[in-house]
Parts: structure tokens; C-alpha cells; sequence
């Protein structure tokens, strides 16, 4: 077990959280926010000391295998969200178990807030760092699923039907390169959203925070906004564009040309096909709101910037938020490439108990690679997983007074990191009025639905106990 390697490469994804750390400091400073200034340094110094520690670790790199990658991608769920955690609980703004339930909401993009019935009472740099810790999980998140769940030794995420290169052996050089990558897809893409957002008429905090929460397509909101048609059309775009690849940008201004588009045109065509249900079930909506509503949904975000909603359209924006964006992109869902992985099989299954003489050549997006029982299985593992998740849970959350259709709804939610709004259910869940327990379940829930653990214990089982 190389706990090492594992540190201090966590020590370097943690060089966000130093950053962030000096935005939200100069922020205070800026506008004389003056009060709990002293919290983001305690947090720049802990985040310092940390990456310190861990950058003068020794380990041998090339010993870093299968087991040494779940170790990196678990212990960043437990280390990270623990540092986002310190501003929420070191400014008093709640207990240590709510801080902790606030940062992990925002790492895994998940997006509901403990402090949905005061937000208006919350400072502006809290909201800033709030909104912060969604891009931080994001890029943690991209980093997990291609360096771990999609490597090719555990084979978790199927991204080798969409890469067009292999990796190097060695995952410093991975590491690095994918770091970079990853930072500079987010960077075009926030500046791109801070352009189009300048043609909306909201307020400039309210500008930077929807940003973050959009290009990390989580469901933070700093405060109910109130959008004309047009805004409605740009953050619908906003959304779609954060639920493809993140690779896309950068393969089309040539920087990286690692991924295929072919995924992200099987995902636009299943946005368009969703699209048209809604505008044909829908009787009240405009364009406008059904725009909205379903690139909330199926980039998993879940806030509800309609008017209103119709319950006739309930499953469609469900089955928008099961299916979730592209592979590499910071939203959740079973994927639509876990859904063509599904049916191909079947097909061709069928096919050959049909025609046993016949050739099959079984893939997707006219990769090379050919679909496997392994991915077949793997994506059949994650699927009962998350039903037994949603059931076991949907039971916990009818102990919060919660009607049996509210529970079950706000369980199929979570378990897809969606956070459960009046997009979906008839009034917000109010998570403050949670035990402790059930807060407790719900932070477990949302990493478990994020690096899909299940399906990890699985691949440990038949690579090392077999």
C-alpha cells in the first residue's frame, strides 16, 4: 500500500484549495470584509502545511499500481472536503457535522445546502468559498475517473471507448498531464461562461457564483434568481456545454486531441430527443423553461429557475438526471455510453443465439475497442447499485416525516447527485431539519454514488483475492 504516492499527490490537487484560499482573502480585503477574515487564513495555513508535508515525501513511483490508485482516489474524499470544511466550521456558521455535510455537497457537485432558509443572512465570502468547493471536487472528480476509474488496469469508466491515445505506465507523468489539461478545460470554460453571463442583468456576485456552479454543473445557488427568456437560454447552454467532455474545448483549439466528439454527439441527440417529449407532454411551459429544466436535470444540477412545473413531465426530467452528461465531465448519471455498453451486449447476445455462424464485431462509437463481459458486467454492477442505494435510503429518509413518494424521489436524487428542488418534487427539501444520522447517510450516499465504490470492492476482489 503506497500511502505515500497517494498523499502527496493529493498534496498538489490541494494547491485549489491554497488558491481559492487567496481569492476569497482578497475578496475580504478588497471589499472590506473584515469580520472572518481570519478563517481563510487559517484555512491558507492548514492547506499550506499540508501540501509542505506532503511534497517532501519519498516513494517509488513505479510501483504505483491498481491497489495504490483506489487508496489515492478514497483518501481525497476524506482529506479534501475536511480542509473546504475549516471556513464553514472555524466562522461559526455551523457544527462541525453540518460544515462537513456543506463542503461535501459542494465537492461532489451535489449542491444542497444547509443553509437554504438563510442563505440572504450568509456573508458574500462564505457564499464565494461555497461555490469554490464545487470546482475543486470537479477537478478532483475528473482527475478520479480518468487516473483510477478509468484506467485500464481497473476499468471502472469506460473512457477507452472514447480515447483515442493510451497512457503512459507511469502515473506521474499521467498525473501532470491530466492536472493541466483538466485546469485549462475549466479555465476556457469559465471564461467563456463569464462572457455570455455578461449579457444577463444579474449582479456580479451573483454572476460569479452561478458560474462556478454551473461549469462544475452543481446546484449551489447564492440566492433565488429571477431570469428573462434570454438569460434562461444562455444558462441552458451554459449547462449543456458543462455536461459534455470537458475534452471537447480543448480538442477543438488543438491543445488536446486525446478523446473522440462521438460521445458527445450520441449526448446531444439524446438532449434533443428529451427535449422534443417535454415541448410535446408539456402544456404550460414555454421553450424557455423546458430548455432550462432539462439542461438542469440532465447535467445533473437540479435547480429549478422555471416558475413553475408540471408533474406530467416529472419522468423525463428523472430520466434526464439517470442519464447525466458525458463520461468526462463533473456531472453523475449512468451515462449514455454505460446505456449503449448495456443494450449492445444484449443485442448481440440475442443475435448470436440467432445466427451462431455469424461475425460480431461488438463496440460503440466505432472505437477499436471491442465491449467485453467485464464492461458489460461492471456497468450491470453499477446499475443494481445504485437501485439497492435509492431503495435502502428512500426507507432512511421516510424517518424525517417525509412522505413515501418525497422520500423515494429525493433518494433517486441523491443517489445521482441532484440536488432534490421543486424541479422535481412539489417543495425543497429542507436538509437542516435532518438528524444527525440521516446528514450522516446522505455524506455517505454522495461519495459512495460519486467514486462508485461497490464496483471498486468488486475489481479488488477479482484482481487480488481471486
Amino acid at each position: 500500500m503506497n500511502i505515500k504516492a497517494a498523499l502527496y499527490y493529493l498534496g498538489k490537487i490541494n494547491f485549489l484549495i491554497i488558491f481559492f484560499s487567496l481569492v476569497n482573502i482578497l475578496y475580504c480585503i478588497y471589499f472590506d470584509f473584515k469580520i472572518n477574515l481570519h478563517i481563510y487564513f487559517l484555512t491558507l495555513f492548514f492547506s499550506i502545511i499540508f501540501y509542505l508535508v506532503t511534497f517532501k515525501l519519498k516513494f517509488n513511483d513505479k510501483n504505483y499500481r491498481a491497489y495504490d490508485l483506489i487508496i489515492f482516489a478514497v483518501l481525497g474524499w476524506l482529506i479534501l472536503p475536511l480542509l473546504t470544511t475549516l471556513p464553514f466550521w472555524f466562522g461559526n456558521y455551523a457544527n462541525f457535522l453540518d460544515s462537513y455535510f456543506e463542503s461535501i455537497s459542494g465537492f461532489s457537485s451535489f449542491g444542497a445546502s444547509i443553509f437554504s432558509e438563510k442563505l440572504n443572512l450568509l456573508d458574500p465570502p462564505i457564499l464565494l468559498w461555497r461555490s469554490s468547493t464545487q470546482i475543486i471536487g470537479a477537478i478532483y472528480f475528473i482527475m478520479t475517473i480518468i487516473l483510477v476509474l478509468g484506467n485500464r488496469e481497473i476499468n471502472i469508466y469506460p473512457l477507452k471507448f472514447i480515447t483515442i491515445k493510451k497512457d503512459t505506465l507511469f502515473f506521474s507523468k499521467n498525473f501532470r498531464n491530466i492536472f493541466h489539461n483538466t485546469v485549462y478545460a475549466y479555465t476556457i470554460i469559465f471564461l467563456i461562461s463569464l462572457f455570455l453571463l455578461n449579457f444577463t442583468d444579474l449582479r456580479m456576485l451573483d454572476k460569479f457564483n452561478l458560474l462556478l456552479t454551473i461549469i462544475s454543473t452543481g446546484g449551489f445557488e447564492s440566492t433565488k434568481l429571477i431570469l428573462s427568456n434570454t438569460d434562461k437560454l444562455i444558462l441552458s447552454f451554459l449547462f449543456l456545454l458543462s455536461s459534455l467532455n470537458i475534452f471537447f474545448i480543448l480538442g477543438l483549439l488543438k491543445i488536446n486531441n486525446s478523446y473522440s466528439y462521438d460521445e458527445d454527439k450520441y449526448f446531444l441527440i439524446c438532449f434533443l430527443l428529451l427535449f422534443f417529449l417535454l415541448l410535446f407532454f408539456s402544456q404550460n411551459n414555454n421553450i424557455y423553461d423546458i430548455l432550462i429544466q432539462l439542461s438542469s436535470a440532465i447535467s445533473n444540477s437540479g435547480i429549478n429557475f422555471a416558475t413553475y412545473n408540471e408533474s406530467s413531465i416529472t419522468f423525463i426530467l428523472l430520466s434526464a438526471s439517470f442519464i447525466g452528461g458525458c463520461l468526462v465531465s463533473s456531472s453523475s448519471g449512468f451515462k449514455i455510453t454505460r446505456i449503449l455498453i448495456v443494450f449492445n451486449k444484449i443485442y448481440y447476445e440475442l443475435l448470436k443465439l440467432l445466427t451462431p455462424s455469424a461475425v460480431i464485431n461488438s463496440t460503440i462509437f466505432n472505437s477499436n475497442e471491442k465491449i467485453q463481459s467485464k464492461d458489460f458486467y461492471s456497468s450491470c454492477l453499477l446499475l443494481m447499485f445504485y437501485i439497492i442505494i435509492f431503495i435502502l435510503f428512500s426507507f432512511l429518509l421516510t424517518l424525517e416525516k417525509l412522505s413515501f413518494e418525497d422520500s423515494f424521489l429525493t433518494s433517486v436524487l441523491i443517489t445521482f447527485n441532484t440536488v432534490p428542488s421543486t424541479l422535481f418534487l412539489s417543495k425543497e427539501i429542507i436538509f437542516s431539519n435532518f438528524s444527525n444520522i440521516s446528514l450522516l447517510f446522505t455524506i455517505v450516499i454522495l461519495i459512495f454514488s460519486k467514486v462508485t465504490p461497490l464496483s471498486i470492492i468488486a475489481i479488488i476482489k477479482y484482481k487480488f483475492m481471486r
